[in-house]
C-alpha cells in the first residue's frame, strides 16, 4: 500500500496552521507578503498562492485587498481540537457521494415530500434569498435546503448519511459561494436559481426533473471547486 505524499503548498498550509495552534502567529497578525513567504520556504509563489487559498476556504486567514493576508481574530468551531484540511480529492469524494445520494433524494422527495416538508424547504429559500440581497454568502442556508430534501425522504439511513458529511459540506458550499461571487464574477442568485427549480420539480411530483436538476447543481459545484480550488 502506497502512502500519498503531501503536495508542497499542503505543507506550508500545514507549517501556517501549527504556527497558529503554537501561538507563534496570533489572531489579527499579517502574513508575510507573498514573495517574502516564498523565499522563506524555498518554494514557487505559485505554492504559496494555493496555501493561503487553502486557508482562507478554511476561516483560518482573510486577505485585505492592497494590504496583505492576516490572520482571522476567530478560529473555525474545532480548530484547537482536531482541524483538518480539506483537500481537493476530499472535495471530489465528498461532490461524487453527494450526486449519488441527492439526486435519490430529490427524486423520492417527489414522492413523499408531505406540505410540512415543502414548508421547510421553502423556508430555507427565503433565507438564501435574504442572503442574496445581503451580497452575504448563506452556506448554511444551502445546507439546511439539501437536509430538508433528504429530510422528506423519511430514510433514516439517508439522513444520517448527510449529517455525517455535514462539516464537509457546509465549508464546500462556503467555498463555492466564494468562488461564485469573487472569482468568477457570477451572482450568488443563480445558485439560488438552481436551488428554486429543484423545490419547483418536487412540488410538481416531477421526479425527472428534480434528479436531473439536482444532478446538474451538484456537477456544476463540483466543476467549479476542482477548477478553482
Amino acid at each position: 500500500m502506497s502512502i500519498a505524499r503531501k503536495k508542497i503548498y499542503e505543507e506550508i498550509s500545514d507549517i501556517i496552521l501549527s504556527e497558529i495552534k503554537s501561538g507563534k502567529l496570533k489572531p489579527g497578525d499579517k502574513l508575510p507578503a507573498i514573495t517574502k513567504m516564498a523565499d522563506s520556504y524555498g518554494v514557487s509563489q505559485a505554492s504559496i498562492r494555493e496555501a493561503l487559498n487553502r486557508l482562507k476556504v478554511l476561516d483560518i486567514i482573510h486577505v485585505k485587498h492592497g494590504h496583505g493576508s492576516f490572520i482571522n481574530q476567530q478560529m473555525p468551531l474545532g480548530f484547537e481540537q482536531n482541524f483538518e484540511i480539506i483537500t481537493k480529492a476530499d472535495i471530489a469524494n465528498l461532490l461524487d457521494l453527494r450526486k449519488i445520494i441527492e439526486v435519490g433524494c430529490a427524486r423520492s422527495a417527489c414522492e413523499r415530500a408531505d406540505a410540512d416538508d415543502l414548508k421547510k424547504m421553502e423556508d430555507t429559500l427565503k433565507t438564501m434569498w435574504t442572503a442574496v440581497e445581503n451580497n452575504e454568502l448563506g452556506e448554511q442556508a444551502d445546507y439546511d435546503f439539501h437536509m430538508a430534501i433528504a429530510e422528506a425522504t423519511g430514510n433514516p439511513l439517508l439522513i444520517n448519511l448527510m449529517e455525517d458529511v455535514s462539516d464537509t459540506m457546509i465549508r464546500t458550499m462556503k467555498e463555492t459561494r466564494r468562488i461564485w461571487l469573487y472569482e468568477t464574477k457570477k451572482s450568488i442568485q443563480k445558485i439560488y436559481d438552481e436551488h428554486k427549480l429543484i423545490l419547483k420539480a418536487i412540488k410538481d411530483k416531477d421526479e425527472e426533473a428534480a434528479g436531473a436538476g439536482m444532478y446538474r447543481h451538484l456537477k456544476e459545484v463540483e466543476d467549479l471547486l476542482l477548477t478553482h480550488y
